[in-house]
């Protein structure tokens, strides 16, 4: 041991081993940081979005739910609250209102809070953590504008009476269903029994509502899995609340990304500097060759070395990452009010792991290429030709790419996309800047070309031009994506997003609504609404038995809302097919139902609609954007072909908050029509696009930190070399001003060079990537070629001056020596 630690010591006064733990604890730090916040911040977007749920999982049933479930979720020590809803008839006097009455048990909602108001004229507030008190009821505001009731007046629901006493603006978990047709009112579930409302024969939804940590939901969705009854359905975040789901999936894909790229600029430097360190080490390894040291102990010697490095540098790696996170955590809560929940230390294990993995796949190759040579070719420095090399590049180095970059993704396909992503760029870069390098150089031949002499060093030139590009197209991707993820989110629920949905507008009606909307100068196209249930799919009848899924049977049990109209929707996607431009006949669907049911383009449906039969062949697909407030349709049929059938009309529009008289004014107008106030379904989704986009924000400065860092740990790792070329030309008489002018020429090109690939690939993937992870727009952006080539000139030199400045001031002798 004492010798294990003289040999450790040693090694580690060697710049190359202080340079490799740098890389390293860069690549620790940024796995860390970016997997402390990133964590924290997916934890505080799911919690913002369980929300529209009321819990972090829900069981629910048009039957009583078992008692044995409430065991299961005692033991597992989940949180529990409890809702029966159903409709019913609630009078004030001789006027009568139907209403959703939601009885509900303590500690509900679980997630959020009920906002309201005891004064109709005030914005409504956090009722911190109240409910209805016995013989209470609490209501949406506009059961008060439907039966022109005061506040705190008495009511009458089946049996009993009730004081109506507080108007609730925002119940959590009333996001799930934009279509509720009247007005909700709460009260307790305790009272429920006493007003003789349910029976047996009612029709009513059992809820149980669950919270706790990830473990005990896990445990408990299991449990409860093998246990549900036909009746019986199980919703987590990820089966329900669609409207959320895009941003959410977004954002975690972004955050992937941009950790596993933080990773891949990393292992470039480490590449870089275990290259270095294993040259420094050459004539050591010939010496204890020489003296008959087996080749096994050497390697043990030095991966123990390395080991014990990336141990320490993963350590303190996430130690300063959770301190670094913590930082933008404590910012984000005082300056934008958003609590973080606390990080979970799995990111810390999963820095240490990544150090290891790096120095032990990406300093191997080098190490064992070193240890096959023998003594006299190693002090001759004649090693092997490049066979053995790309042996391991394929057994070590790729393998150790995929598994981080498996790490951190934490999704199979976007590891996939940007490992195969990575090899053509990396192949791209080389094969393009040799071509460059090799015409600059037989250029500088030329007389009037010899200033580009400085470009033969063409191994060495084509080395940095591929690591430089590589960080540069990390960085130009991320910002890419990140500008065109804002932009999209920002775009999806702007300040005059729809914040009402009108619903049973009749269609003798619509001609007098929309000189209505005209003379109130509000923005809206009504949609007609079919409401039909599937029968057959290619002309064979279809039922919820013919189903094992859950979601397919209860498809099938409902009646779906049809529509027919011309104009393809602004928040549709056309996948397949062709939209109605000039086809009389058709049915275009969203992509998911016919996923659900088993049925795609070209197959017929038929579809009950009040008792007559319609089919028509399938000519659309559509991927349907949910989170765009908008009024969207499983099912689309041809423009005009359902008129004939019994239909109403829907609609959304914005209202603005100045003007709250305009709803009231049209309902007295048009006393059919149901209008369904979402501003606080609007309110979660901007609160969870808000939190998506700082955590875009946030991941983003940390990944551009980490590129700065890692270019300089890659400039690091050839001053070795920069500083005896130096010293030869400086001993040969070239001057500071000279040896200045050659360093800015060189890396001015060398970084302009790398910028234009750059860019030029990160036209290509982001729009690859946005297409396909992220559900962007195709576009292309030549400013990104510019761009890149502006930045990596002046990046790219301004970090070389500042890292080799200090060798102009050394003489030649004292370089020498170094």
């Amino acid at each position: 041991m004492r010798v294990y630690w003289r040999q450790w010591i040693r090694r580690w006064r060697l710049p190359e081993m202080r340079l490799l733990f740098l890389a390293l604890w860069i690549s620790a730090l940024a796995v860390a940081a970016v997997g402390f916040f990133t964590d924290r911040v997916e934890s505080a977007m799911e919690r913002q979005a369980s929300q529209v749920l009321g819990g972090d999982l829900v069981v629910s049933s048009s039957r009583p739910l078992p008692d044995n479930y409430r065991q299961l979720a005692t033991q597992v020590g989940a949180n529990m609250a409890e809702v029966i809803s159903f409709r019913s008839m609630l009078s004030f006097g001789e006027a009568t209102q139907l209403v959703q009455v939601k009885a509900v048990s303590t500690h509900y909602p679980l997630i959020g809070q009920l906002q309201g108001s005891k004064d109709l004229n005030t914005v409504g507030l956090s009722l911190n953590g109240q409910l209805p008190a016995s013989g209470q009821v609490w209501a949406e505001p506009r059961l008060f504008d439907a039966l022109q009731v005061p506040m705190n007046a008495t009511v009458v629901l089946g049996k009993s009476q009730f004081a109506l006493t507080t108007a609730v603006t925002k119940d959590p978990s009333q996001g799930i269903n934009f279509f509720q047709i009247a007005p909700q009112v709460i009260i307790p579930l305790a009272d429920l029994p006493a007003t003789g409302l349910l029976s047996p024969a009612s029709r009513a939804e059992f809820s149980l509502l669950f919270t706790g940590s990830d473990r005990a939901i896990r445990e408990l969705k299991a449990n409860l899995e093998t246990k549900l009854a036909p009746t019986e359905r199980i919703r987590s975040l990820q089966e329900g609340a669609q409207n959320v789901q895009q941003a959410l999936q977004r954002a975690g894909r972004f955050i992937g990304l941009a950790a596993l790229l933080s990773v891949v600029l990393a292992g470039a430097a480490i590449v870089l500097t275990a290259a270095s360190l294993v040259r420094h080490e050459t004539r050591s390894v010939a010496v204890l060759k020489a003296f008959g040291l087996a080749r096994r102990r050497i390697l043990v010697d030095y991966l123990g070395n390395l080991w014990l490095l990336a141990l320490i540098a993963g350590v303190l790696g996430a130690m300063v990452g959770f301190f670094l996170q913590a930082l933008l955590a404590y910012w984000l809560v005082q300056v934008v009010a958003i609590d973080l929940p606390a990080a979970s230390w799995t990111s810390a294990w999963v820095s240490i792991v990544t150090a290891l993995v790096m120095v032990t796949g990406f300093a191997l190759p080098a190490l064992l290429r070193l240890l096959d040579t023998s003594p006299m070719q190693i002090l001759q420095g004649s090693f092997p030709r490049q066979k053995s090399l790309a042996n391991w590049l394929i057994l070590s180095i790729l393998p150790a790419i995929f598994i981080l970059l498996w790490i951190q993704a934490r999704e199979l396909r976007l590891a996939v996309w940007v490992f195969f992503g990575l090899i053509a760029a990396v192949l791209l870069f080389w094969w393009i800047s040799k071509l460059v390098l090799n015409g600059l150089a037989r250029l500088s031949t030329r007389p009037a070309w010899q200033w580009l002499a400085l470009m033969r060093q063409s191994r060495r030139s084509l080395l940095l031009v591929v690591v430089f590009a590589i960080g540069l197209f990390t960085l130009l991707l991320l910002t890419a994506l990140r500008t065109d993820l804002i932009n999209r989110w920002q775009a999806s629920v702007p300040a005059d997003a729809p914040n009402y949905f009108l619903i049973n507008i009749q269609a003798n009606e619509q001609a007098k609504l929309e000189q209505f909307f005209q003379q109130k100068q509000l923005q809206t196209t009504l949609y007609p609404m079919i409401r039909g249930r599937l029968v057959e799919i290619n002309q064979q009848p279809v039922t919820s038995d013919d189903y094992p899924k859950a979601e397919a049977k209860r498809m099938l049990e409902r009646e779906f809302n049809l529509s027919s109209f011309a104009n393809f929707p602004e928040s549709n996607k056309l996948l397949a097919g062709k939209w109605f431009d000039t086809q009389t006949q058709g049915f275009s669907i969203e992509k998911g139902i016919g996923e659900t049911l088993g049925f795609n383009l070209g197959d017929s449906l038929t579809f009950d609609i009040a008792g007559q039969r319609f089919t028509e062949t399938i000519t659309s697909v559509r991927e349907v954007r949910w989170d765009s407030m908008q009024p969207n349709f499983f099912v689309i049929a041809a423009p005009g072909t359902l008129l004939d059938k019994p239909y109403t009309l829907i609609t959304s529009l914005h209202v603005p908050t100045a003007k709250p008289e305009l709803i009231p004014q049209m309902i007295r107008q048009f006393p059919s029509i149901t209008a369904i106030d979402t501003s606080a379904i609007l309110g979660q989704v901007r609160s969870l696009v808000e939190q998506a986009t700082l955590a875009v924000q946030g991941v983003f400065a940390f990944t551009l930190v980490t590129g700065l860092l890692v270019l300089w740990s890659a400039l690091q790792a050839q001053k070795p070399e920069r500083q005896r070329e130096l010293a030869v030309l400086k001993s040969l008489g070239a001057s500071s001003q000279l040896l200045r002018q050659r360093i800015w020429r060189e890396f001015l090109l060398l970084g302009g060079l790398a910028g234009v690939l750059a860019g030029s690939l990160t036209m290509l993937a982001a729009n690859l990537l946005g297409y396909y992870l992220f559900d962007l727009a195709l576009s292309l952006n030549p400013w990104l070629i510019l761009l890149g080539a502006l930045v990596g000139a002046v990046l790219v030199a301004s970090v070389a001056w500042l890292n080799l400045r200090s060798l102009l001031r050394v003489a030649p002798m004292a370089l020498l020596k170094t």
